[in-house]
């Protein structure tokens, strides 16, 4: 059984008005942390172009895929970086969170256009988390929902709720087509996870549509329900704060709005909210990171 350790972190967008916590202050705490927990997968939130560009340069043993939300691919984006030790990429992409998800646009009441980006990844052979080659890959997706249009994240996450496992039946579709797996009942059952920053803790709306009861609805039936599951709740061990934000120097509580969901069919053994702190003894972002080590 393989087992995926996987980080989602927020590092915040380079801000000239953040004073000593601005960017070039912090970038190689960030990297740091990431290469002290080594995830197997990280997803990113809110760097630009530049902070892209640090975020490779730090950490060369991460294939970074993932593009900015604007048309010229500036801008914020929901990058993930996968360890390319153990496991390759076969696929990526990104999809806008709106009405017109294959182009650059902005959804509903949203204040900035949104951005899913997503790869599938299979374990590298000759790694203790090499599989067979028939083996179905894994889906990771990322996501940043807006901060201030509550119909914005409710709709995106809807949109989240129907692409995943279009995107999971795409990619196994893809591989029995040119004659490198054939189907099997694994086929509909691709690992899925979604990280990303919500905007919004767990019981609101967006974070129930995702998990499985459309507000609207009320509807958790099997034959409509595309739920995920959260990792914070079904984990065997759980560590750190029950909150993902920061001002730098001081947590503000109750207010874990990033998270780690994941398909039925994955296990989580332990989930954390990781508090380190750099070596100027502040938060290396305005969010904590969370991290989730699952078996597949």
């Amino acid at each position: 059984m393989n087992r995926i350790r996987v980080m989602s972190y927020n590092v915040r967008y380079r801000n000239r008005h953040d004073g000593h916590d601005a960017w070039h202050a912090r970038r190689d705490g960030v990297a740091d942390l990431v290469r002290f927990h080594r995830p197997d997968v990280v997803g990113f939130q809110e760097p630009r172009p530049d902070q892209r560009a640090d975020l490779r340069d730090r950490l060369p043993e991460y294939d970074l895929r993932g593009r900015g939300r604007k048309r010229d691919d500036a801008g914020e984006g929901c990058p993930i970086g996968v360890r390319a030790d153990r496991w390759r990429v076969t696929d990526d992409g990104t999809f806008w969170l709106s009405e017109t998800p294959t182009e650059p646009s902005t959804g509903w009441d949203a204040t900035h256009p949104r951005i899913a980006s997503w790869v599938r990844i299979r374990p590298r052979e000759g790694t203790d988390e090499s599989a067979d080659a028939a083996e179905p890959s894994v889906l990771v997706v990322n996501t940043h929902l807006d901060h201030v249009g509550a119909r914005a994240r409710c709709e995106s996450a809807r949109l989240l709720r129907e692409r995943l496992p279009e995107l999971a039946t795409a990619g196994e579709t893809a591989r029995t087509a040119d004659g490198r797996g054939e189907p099997s009942e694994a086929d509909g059952h691709v690992p899925r996870i979604l990280v990303g920053d919500f905007n919004c803790t767990a019981g609101s709306d967006p974070h129930r549509i995702l998990t499985g009861t459309d507000p609207e609805t009320n509807d958790d039936s099997p034959e409509t329900n595309r739920g995920l599951r959260d990792t914070a709740t079904l984990a065997d061990v759980r560590h750190g704060p029950r909150t993902s934000l920061t001002d730098f120097s001081r947590l503000i509580d109750n207010r874990r709005i990033d998270h780690v969901l994941v398909s039925a069919g994955v296990d989580v053994e332990a989930f954390a909210t990781l508090a380190d702190r750099d070596d100027r003894g502040r938060f290396p972002s305005d969010h904590l990171p969370v991290f989730a080590r699952l078996r597949l």
